[in-house]
Formats: C-alpha cells, structure tokens, sequence
C-alpha cells in the first residue's frame, strides 16, 4: 500500500486558470498552510480583473482575555502548542494588510465572535477537541493536564460563558474593476 502521508511545505499551490475567476474565496484553510503569503498570492492571481476575493480566517485574539484566569493560560499554551506546529491562529487580522500590500482594492472585512457557554455545541466541539489531542499537547510541554483539565470542566459547565475564534472576513476586488 502506497505512503499517503503528506507534509504542508510538500503541497505546491498555484494559480488555476490565472485570470479567470469572477469570485476566489478561501474559509478556515490559510491558517493551516505554511506560506499563506504564496497561498494568497495565487489566489489573487486567479482573479479576472475586477473580481472579487473573500477570505474567512480564524483570529484567537478573544482567548487573550478569557475567565478565569487558568483558562487563559490553557489558551496560552494551545497558541503556543499551535505555532510550534505551523498554524497561525492570528493570521485573521493579518488578511486585509495582506490583501492590500498585493494590490487589492476597495477592501472591506468584518469579524465575528461567537459568546457561548458550557454545554454549547461550540463547549462540545472544544472538549473533543481537546480530549483528541490532550496526549499530543502534554507531550509537547506546552499544557498540562491541570490546564486541559479546567478547560474541560469550565466546557461541562452551562454557567460558564465565553468566546474563543474572531472569524474574520475580508473581501476586495483585483484591480480593473468597472
């Protein structure tokens, strides 16, 4: 059986169709790629002139003020766990900059955060999470199982009221447009 492991910086990404696409969008993808400034690039590249781009990316910026106090430090080490492994979750407040210094006009962008409590659907999804990487975040001396432990504790808890990911989108128009 062939080897279907695969390593990011192994992914070559290029334009399709350079200049051919009316819209390009990416959602919840940029962060995971180990150049997002090429991923970006190609992107735009696949713009007709005047087409629209729309990129929806996570930003952790909440977690920075997170309750109670134990939580935020999980939260430090899931960031720091994160990076070592190539993932940028700040990259969303990075977009619009992004977008601009490629030469994207009219750019315009929103974030959106998500309040929810223990129990939610978004507390489950965490906990899962979690629960699948907990022997991967220890190991990598980043977390603890006290860390992991109150986190999971204040997710089983409905009086327990949060925020996690800004979801940022941002949206321009190569230039050309009409």
């Amino acid at each position: 059986m062939p080897n279907l492991e695969f390593r990011k910086e192994d992914i070559v990404i290029g334009p399709v169709e350079p200049g051919s696409f009316d819209l390009v969008t990416a959602r919840a993808v940029l962060h995971h790629v180990a150049d997002a400034d090429k991923a970006i690039a190609n992107l735009i590249a696949s713009l007709r002139p005047g087409g629209a781009i729309l990129l929806i990316e996570p930003d952790f910026l909440p977690v920075t003020i997170a309750e109670p106090p134990e939580v935020r430090a999980f939260w430090s080490g899931w960031l720091a766990w994160s990076r070592d492994r190539g993932i940028d979750y700040h990259i969303g407040r990075t977009l619009a900059p992004r977008l601009a210094a490629l030469g994207i006009e009219k750019i315009g962008a929103t974030a959106e955060t998500a309040i929810y409590n223990g129990t939610s659907l978004w507390a489950d999804y965490w906990t899962q999470t979690v629960k699948e990487l907990r022997q991967d975040l220890t190991s990598s001396g980043k977390l603890n199982n006290a860390l992991i432990d109150t986190l999971l504790g204040c997710c089983a808890d409905p009086a327990w009221w949060t925020q996690t990911i800004a979801f940022t989108a941002v949206h321009g128009y190569a230039p050309g447009r009409e």
